[in-house]
């Protein structure tokens, strides 16, 4: 999954593959959670999550795309990655790309 992915899920993307473009972006996050704290276990809890499926109007199928997501932040954080989440469709996101999460975690101090 190298590279910048650019379309519409639903049109260019299938659900199935926009959900493992999303838990390529978890593996990206959690990447960057480690780098910023040298250790997963200082993640108390993924609190919680907001991904964006760029899609048409018709499209309905944006919590089958965040499952990708979140089914990886389950097997890796379990009971710390039960986490609250919204799953929104739009139009359009910045440079055309078909999802967009943001995570928000608590960590230890």
């Amino acid at each position: 999954m190298k590279g910048l992915h650019t379309g519409k899920v639903g049109e260019k993307y299938t659900t199935e593959e926009a959900a493992k473009l999303a838990e390529w972006i978890g593996l990206e996050l959690i990447a960057t959670l480690k780098h910023e704290l040298g250790d997963l276990d200082k993640v108390k809890r993924i609190v919680k999550v907001v991904g964006f499926v760029n899609c048409p109007a018709d499209f309905k199928e944006q919590p089958e795309v965040l499952n990708g997501f979140s089914n990886l932040i389950g097997k890796i954080f379990e009971e710390r990655g039960i986490h609250s989440r919204s799953a929104v469709g739009t139009n359009s996101l910045p440079r055309d790309v078909p999802v967009e999460i943001e995570l928000i975690a608590e960590v230890e101090d």
